[in-house]
């Protein structure tokens, strides 16, 4: 008899190939259990809004209204697996790297901008991006590092300039360390995370953002005595993309 398994799946795949297409999968499961558990949930909410409306009791509404913010918590675990199984959609456009900066730190509360140093070098042009997604990059490495954090809650955030590679570093450093028994690659990892709050999607989520713009994510540092730096390495726009962009 013959198998019954599609030619193409049994090919050689590089370890690139295998790993996209261990995403995808990931992609289209989180999708479809996303969608079967917002159906339960909202016949729930729906018989709880009901079982409110005949409650006299003070003590009952309130544990009610547990339930319907329980409900609500997973319609945000919802939210982040859908986010992960959608293809990154973003428009590029010239960024200056100091804007990006800027607009990062407009998103934290003051509270947390006073714990972000800042090592910035010039960098001699402007990236080629989707600011809202690139911010969404960095962030989520800023938000990492501050629940990292053993004790004090400081993060330094290092922008380099390379000018043989002509690319742009931004470092996102910490104290602390991640136990990763020695594989780093498994932050990547969809689902992984040292928090049990965490669902653990906002790497993979950053890294394929990075990937679709043409650059790369990864850990740079990690042990007891160096603390945790991710590094996010973005290509420097080309005269002949700028020209394009503005022409556009």
């Amino acid at each position: 008899m013959f198998s019954e398994t599609p030619i193409i799946d049994m090919l050689p795949r590089s370890p690139e190939a295998s790993r996209l297409r261990h995403e995808q999968v990931l992609g289209d499961f989180a999708q479809v259990l996303s969608h079967r558990i917002r159906n339960l949930l909202t016949g729930i909410e729906g018989f709880t809004d009901l079982l409110a409306d005949t409650l006299a009791s003070r003590e009952q509404r309130e544990l009610v209204l547990r339930i319907l913010e329980s409900t609500a918590r997973i319609e945000f675990v919802l939210n982040d697996l859908l986010y992960y199984s959608q293809p990154v959609r973003m428009v590029k456009m010239p960024v200056a790297v100091q804007d990006v900066l800027e607009r990062l730190l407009e998103t934290l509360d003051e509270a947390d901008r006073r714990h972000v140093t800042l090592v910035v070098e010039p960098v001699p042009g402007c990236l080629m991006a989707d600011s809202g997604l690139l911010r969404q990059v960095l962030l989520t490495l800023v938000q990492n590092a501050f629940e990292a954090a053993p004790t004090e809650k400081q993060v330094r955030l290092g922008i380099a300039y390379d000018e043989v590679t002509r690319t742009v570093r931004f470092n996102v450093w910490n104290k602390g360390f991640i136990d990763l028994d020695e594989a780093p690659y498994k932050v990547f990892e969809p689902f992984f995370t040292t928090k049990p709050h965490n669902l653990g999607i906002g790497l993979p989520v950053a890294r394929r953002i990075t990937e679709a713009h043409e650059g790369t994510l990864y850990l740079a540092a990690n042990s007891p005595s160096q603390g945790t730096c991710f590094t996010l390495e973005l290509p420097l726009a080309t005269e002949a993309e700028r020209a394009w962009s503005f022409d556009e």
